[in-house]
C-alpha cells in the first residue's frame, strides 16, 4: 500500500509539472537541399536538420519536421500556427506575412572553371562571354536573373561539377566547393571568384509567441555553425566544411 501511494504521488507530481518545464513542440517545414537537408524516415536529416534539432532541443523546443516543396513553405508558415520553415531564402515580400526569426547558414555563390582551362575570366562582367551552368537554387536564380545571364541548371553541386568536367559549360556557379580526392587530374575545378554571399533563414508564423521566437533567435546566434553543432557536421564527414564556413562567416558578420 505504501508503494502504491508513493507511485500515485509521483504520477500526480508529473502531471502537475509547470508547462514551462515541458518541451515546446515546433512544426518545421523544409524542402530537400542535399547534402544539407535530405529526406529521411524522420522527415528530414542532414547537417542543417540535425544541427537545428540539437540547438532547439537545448533551448527546450522539440522539432517535428515535414518535407514540403520550397514554393509551398511560405504558404504553410503564413497559414499554420506554430509552424516555421527551415533554411529559406530571405524574401522582403514575404516579411509582411511571416517573421524571419534567425539566420541558419551562409551560402557562398562561387564561380569555378576547369583546372585545365587557361582562359582568363577576371570578374562577373566577363561571365557574359561564356556558357554558364549553376546549381538550381533560389539565390542563384535571383542573382543571374537580375543580371540577365542565362544558365544551364544543375540539380546540385556534385552533378554540376561533373557537367563542368564534361565540357557542358565553361563556368559553374556553385553553393558548395568541389570534393577534392587523391590523384585528382588537371581538370579539377578551380575557383575564380565569389559572386555573392547570401544567407538562409528560419521563417515563422507571425502568431508564434514572442518567447518562442526569442528562444529560436538566441539558439541561432551562430546558425547551425555553432560550436555545439560540430559533432553533427563531423558525423556527416563535413567537419572541414564546417570549420571553413564558420570561420569565414563569423569574420564577415
Amino acid at each position: 500500500m505504501a508503494w502504491s501511494r508513493r507511485w500515485l504521488g509521483l504520477a500526480l507530481a508529473g502531471c502537475c509539472l509547470p508547462l514551462a518545464a515541458q518541451p515546446l513542440r515546433l512544426n518545421v517545414v523544409a524542402d530537400e537541399y542535399p547534402p544539407f537537408l535530405v529526406r529521411g524516415d524522420g522527415g528530414l536529416s542532414g547537417p542543417y536538420a540535425d544541427a537545428f534539432r540539437l540547438l532547439m532541443r537545448k533551448a527546450g523546443v522539440e522539432v517535428v519536421y515535414q518535407v514540403v516543396p520550397a514554393k509551398r513553405a511560405f504558404l504553410d508558415v503564413s497559414t499554420r500556427a506554430g509552424t516555421c520553415a527551415l533554411a529559406v531564402n530571405f524574401d522582403q515580400g514575404q516579411s509582411e506575412t511571416v517573421n524571419f526569426v534567425g539566420v541558419v547558414a551562409p551560402i557562398a555563390l562561387t564561380a569555378y572553371k576547369r583546372g585545365d582551362d587557361k582562359r582568363v575570366i577576371p570578374g562577373e562582367a566577363a561571365l557574359r562571354k561564356h556558357r554558364l551552368g549553376a546549381v538550381d537554387i533560389a539565390e542563384v536564380r535571383d542573382f543571374l536573373g537580375s543580371a540577365g545571364m542565362p544558365f544551364m541548371p544543375a540539380k546540385n553541386a556534385s552533378s554540376g561539377f561533373l557537367m563542368l568536367a564534361a565540357g557542358r559549360f565553361d563556368v559553374f556557379i556553385s553553393d558548395m566547393p568541389p570534393v577534392r580526392t587523391p590523384g585528382q587530374d588537371a581538370r579539377m575545378p578551380a575557383p575564380l571568384f565569389m559572386l555573392e554571399q547570401v544567407e538562409r533563414w528560419v521563417a515563422c508564423n507571425a502568431g508564434l509567441p514572442p518567447a518562442v521566437q526569442a528562444r529560436i533567435r538566441t539558439a541561432l546566434k551562430e546558425g547551425v555553425f555553432a560550436e555545439d553543432a560540430l559533432p553533427v557536421w563531423s558525423r556527416y564527414g563535413m567537419a572541414d566544411y564546417y570549420r571553413e564556413t564558420r570561420s569565414r562567416w563569423l569574420k564577415s558578420r
